[in-house]
């Protein structure tokens, strides 16, 4: 404990000594290769955040809201170069942030030292107009979806002098079906052969209230303080038949049905506080922010006739930074301090049908409490400039992480994984043209297990399978290279780069088989994995009222496991597109297509199946350019679906999974009051609009 204190004390103390020498912040220049701004990269009549980002070439946002970039769910999303969420939920709060109030947005694909070590999917910034909030305004939102599936929401943002608040509620409730069917067979030499087939449908059933508030206030023109605040509450309900019949060698087979029903609810609550100084040297501000998020979970499952069992976890997380950049002559100089402190204490009651009591007892054996404490003290110097064409920028960042775990059956067998670690960053650009230019970046990183990984509960929703996590994972560390070569015109833009990914430690999910045939998936380190590809990214404006932007991604993925398993050792060559076309159809409309195709893949034991799928969207503004009316065509061809296979020395498998994919939804969105400052944007994107296939 006194190990910890004293690492929050130094860190406390920089930022005293930071402060007094002359202050501290995350720089606006992030010397990003890819930035879309709203009405020139981004063409688009009407909507939020989540619209904007689909127009972006290797962006995916899913119909849940949830967004990916280069096929990773990883990425982190930032408003106004600071954290949109401390959980990662981002959906909710971006559905609020209107087309009108955003200026642009940064993709920065290799972080510098400035960011989270931790992270490996790269950053989103999307930056607002800050000064948008004049007078008051308010919009609302409903949604219908095909099967069962309501959203609305309501938005609310009021200027007043020096002092601007918005606040925002959003609901959202969705049904949907999911669907497994399996094949498992046994061979080992010492047993019996023996296959299983299996087979689940159930429904899906969830509600999310999403309420946010927040304000800001400007002391003067060097100096403001903005708080916000993000309530979520999520309900579900998850039911669903799970059918098995299992064919022993000499034997008939025996044929099973089990009903499970997962009873499960959400509420966390995040508050935020910045505050941002800047003084009369142009590119000199100091930035003060803590964040704290805290929430509580409860699962309750009733897994057929044999076992109930309950979840019931708290967590909170908590980090405060300081940053601080300073022009120094040609060269600007950034440095800041950061404390992280996440937490989360999940117990685990099991009960078990007793034949003889004819009654449900408790299962000791099983029962437990889980702990997690970890601590990440962090600092970082960065120095970046330019000289002609050419721009750099180069830092260090410089982690020590104390991380502890146990369970309450055993507090004196205590887990401890501490490491310090150094996490250099290097960007380089040279200006070619007026259009165009090359670049070079590296980045090292860390990929800390997430709690799924390394939760220590055995759930046996499957009596064919196992899942569970393993608590004494280690991080895995990334070294991350890009070369590449940018292209700027009025009309048409192009990225291409070639990339390289070396993974120590990987954490990947591992199968073995236990006793009686039944399957133990659970997580280990792999020793070593790497990515090696080339990216192309080309926007075009065809006609003027229809642009395609067309991502392709090539790349050859190696694992290596050989010391856990000498069979495991997989190499492949993979390959994903994305093609969007965005068409202005007449006056006030857009109609949006886009295919994505994922190649056929490798995991440590076996194979993935390739995928495809297809949406579609059509918007028309109405009411005068303040409501519009939304149609959404998801998987228009209903082929989502995941493939996999294993063939193993002692056990093969194969497994589909399906889901409702295919959806329809209609949206209806109102902007009530003006906003001053965004009439000129908003209308420049309307006159765009009148360039049209039926104009």
């Amino acid at each position: 404990m006194k190990d910890y204190l004293f690492v929050i004390l130094l860190s406390f103390g920089l930022t005293t000594i930071t402060q007094a020498q002359e202050s501290d912040i995350t720089t606006q220049n992030t010397n990003s290769n890819d930035r879309y701004e709203i009405g020139v990269n981004i063409k688009i009549v009407d909507g939020n955040a989540l619209d904007a980002l689909q127009l972006i070439p290797a962006v995916d946002v899913d119909a849940d809201g949830i967004v990916s970039y280069r096929g990773s769910e990883g990425v982190q999303v930032f408003i106004n170069n600071r954290p949109a969420s401390q959980s990662g939920e981002y959906g909710p709060i971006l559905e609020q942030i209107l087309i009108q109030d955003i200026k642009y947005i940064d993709i920065i694909s290799n972080p510098s030292a400035r960011y989270d070590a931790d992270g490996t999917a790269g950053i989103i910034n999307i930056a607002t107009n800050t000064n948008n909030l004049k007078n008051t305004s308010a919009n609302v939102m409903l949604g219908y979806g095909s099967g069962e599936k309501y959203d609305g929401g309501i938005g609310f943002q009021k200027q007043e002098g020096k002092l601007s608040i918005n606040s925002s509620y959003t609901f959202k409730e969705e049904n949907r079906y999911t669907s497994m069917d399996a094949n498992l067979q046994n061979f080992g030499e010492d047993e019996p052969f023996k296959n299983t087939d299996q087979g689940y449908y159930g429904d899906n059933n969830f509600k999310k209230h999403n309420f946010q508030l927040g304000g800001q206030y400007d002391f003067n023109e060097h100096n403001n303080l903005s708080v916000s605040t993000n309530i979520v509450k999520i309900d579900w309900l998850r039911d669903g038949d799970l059918w098995t019949e299992v064919t022993e060698e000499g034997n008939m087979p025996h044929r099973s049905i089990q009903t499970n029903t997962v009873d499960g609810s959400k509420l966390k609550g995040e508050v935020r506080m910045d505050y941002l100084h800047t003084t009369d040297r142009e590119g000199e501000e100091l930035a003060i922010s803590t964040a704290y998020a805290a929430g509580d979970v409860g699962i309750f499952k009733e897994l057929g006739v044999l076992e109930q069992n309950y979840k019931d976890a708290t967590f909170s997380n908590f980090s405060f930074q300081t940053d601080y950049a300073r022009p120094i002559g040609n060269l600007t100089f950034e440095t800041g301090v950061k404390q992280t402190v996440r937490t989360k204490t999940e117990g685990f009651n099991v009960l078990n049908y007793d034949e003889n009591s004819d009654d449900f007892l408790p299962n000791e054996a099983r029962n437990n409490i889980f702990h997690y404490n970890e601590y990440v003290s962090a600092g970082y110097v960065m120095i970046s400039g330019a000289h002609r064409k050419f721009s750099y920028q180069a830092g260090v960042r410089a982690e020590q992480t104390f991380i502890r775990t146990n369970l309450a059956s055993d507090p004196t067998d205590i887990y401890e994984n501490d490491y310090f670690k150094l996490y250099p960053s290097i960007n380089l650009k040279q200006g070619l043209s007026e259009y165009d230019n090359v670049f070079f970046t590296y980045t090292k990183k860390v990929e800390r297990p997430s709690m799924r990984m390394i939760n220590p509960f055995e759930d046996h929703s499957n009596p064919s399978y196992i899942n569970k996590g393993n608590p004494e994972l280690d991080a895995s560390f990334i070294n991350s290279f890009e070369l590449g070569y940018n292209l700027n015109k009025e009309k048409v833009s192009f990225k291409g780069s070639l990339y390289y990914r070396l993974y120590q430690d990987p954490a990947r999910w591992y199968t073995t088989e236990g006793d009686d045939g039944v399957m133990v998936n659970s997580v280990e380190n792999m020793d070593k994995g790497s990515d090696a590809g080339v990216e192309f990214i080309v926007d075009t404006e065809l006609k003027k009222w229809w642009n395609v932007n067309a991502n392709v991604n090539v790349f050859y993925n190696m694992i290596d496991g050989r010391s856990i398993d000498p069979n495991v050792y997989q190499t492949s060559l993979n390959w994903r597109t994305t093609v969007t076309s965005n068409m202005r159809l007449w006056k006030g409309s857009q109609f949006m297509i886009a295919g994505t195709y994922l190649s056929p893949q490798k995991n440590p034991q076996g194979d993935v199946a390739g995928r495809y799928f297809i949406n579609a969207s059509i918007s028309q503004s109405v009411l005068k350019g303040k409501g519009s009316l939304v149609l959404v065509l998801d998987d228009m061809l209903n082929t989502q679906e995941y493939i996999m296979t294993r063939d193993q020395p002692t056990f093969s498998e194969d497994k589909t999974y399906g889901w409702e994919s295919r959806v329809v939804r209609l949206t209806f969105r109102y902007r009530i009051g003006n906003a001053s400052s965004s009439k000129k944007k908003a209308s420049s994107v309307s006159e765009d609009a009148t360039d049209s296939i039926f104009n």
